[in-house]
């Protein structure tokens, strides 16, 4: 009974998981995997989810605020690095990200960068 209680909670509790069937496409290489789990490792997921806003904004939101800028990946580390505010009030009601700078080496922030910006148009299952 136990056994079988544990698998219904278990179930329950991964239904409501932030995955989708895009995302489960895109781990198939791997990526998507290692961006998450770096994500956590750096602390990103205390504030920070794919498709639902937490503390900070969606990650789907934030590729899609800048879908198509070249200067995208670069200045999206710059401002985790750095810290940042007053891009996101609506969510935040105005409180700052504060700077992140050590929490993941540069390629290690670059490839979260990455992944966050692969999201644009992604739509959930």
């Amino acid at each position: 009974m136990r056994f079988l209680l544990s698998m219904i909670l278990g179930a329950a509790l991964l239904s409501g998981c932030d995955i989708n069937e895009t995302m489960r496409a895109k781990a198939k290489d791997g990526k998507t995997a290692d961006a998450r789990a770096l994500a956590a490792k750096g602390g990103c997921m205390g504030c920070h989810a794919v498709f639902n806003t937490v503390y900070g904004p969606a990650w789907q939101l934030v590729s899609e605020r800048y879908q198509g800028m070249p200067q995208a990946r670069d200045m999206l580390m710059e401002r985790i690095n750095k810290g940042s505010y007053g891009r996101w009030d609506q969510i935040t009601e105005g409180k700052r990200m504060p700077p992140q700078k050590g929490a993941l080496n540069d390629e290690e922030l670059g490839k979260v960068v990455d992944y966050i910006l692969s999201l644009a148009g992604d739509e959930r299952s």
